[in-house]
């Protein structure tokens, strides 16, 4: 069974309703979780006259993401919205196949991950389906570590999907030694 450790980073928090600006995607054996190897990134275009939401606006400006999906947007303006999410769709599914047994149904991974599976549920549909419908979520083994005592851990913040993932592979080896 593999983990695909995922983040994504968006315009908000509702699915039905907001984008997805990025999504990285890392690969691992379900024995050897924290050997990920970057298998897909993707910064999606997104039009610069877009409305965002304040606080999401400043935090995408300050850590370039903004920037990126504008310059993303000029690149593909001639097939846009076309091209969205089905080259993503097409990619991530050729790189994750739909398993043959339930055994070996890839399970996703990451921080508060059940965000990003309802993301995909709703843009990408197809890719979400091949996953399990259980979690690999750091964040809850963060809170049970933490509810036993374990100092927290700081956050880097970077609000950048590449970044992040390493950051929830770091902080799950983290818990394990704790727990060690």
């Amino acid at each position: 069974m593999k983990l695909i450790w995922l983040d994504l980073e968006t315009t908000g928090l509702d699915p039905e309703h907001d984008r997805i600006l990025e999504i990285a995607v890392s690969e691992a054996d379900f024995n050897t979780p924290f050997d990920a190897r970057p298998i897909y990134h993707e910064v999606f275009p997104i039009h610069p006259g877009a409305i965002l939401d304040g606080f999401v606006k400043d935090m995408h400006t300050k850590n370039g993401l903004l920037k990126e999906c504008y310059e993303r947007y000029e690149e593909v303006k001639h097939i846009w919205p076309l091209h969205t999410y089905v080259t993503t769709r097409e990619a991530l599914c050729a790189l994750i196949p739909k398993a043959e047994s339930r055994e070996e149904t890839p399970v996703l991974a990451g921080s508060s991950i059940h965000f990003d599976h309802d993301f995909l549920k709703h843009n990408i549909p197809l890719l979400a389906a091949r996953f399990s419908h259980r979690h690999y979520d750091v964040s809850s083994v963060k809170l049970f570590c933490e509810s036993l005592g374990m100092p927290r851990f700081p956050k880097a913040e970077a609000h950048r999907a590449r970044e992040d993932v390493l950051e929830s592979i770091d902080h799950a080896k983290k818990c394990v030694t704790w727990l060690s």
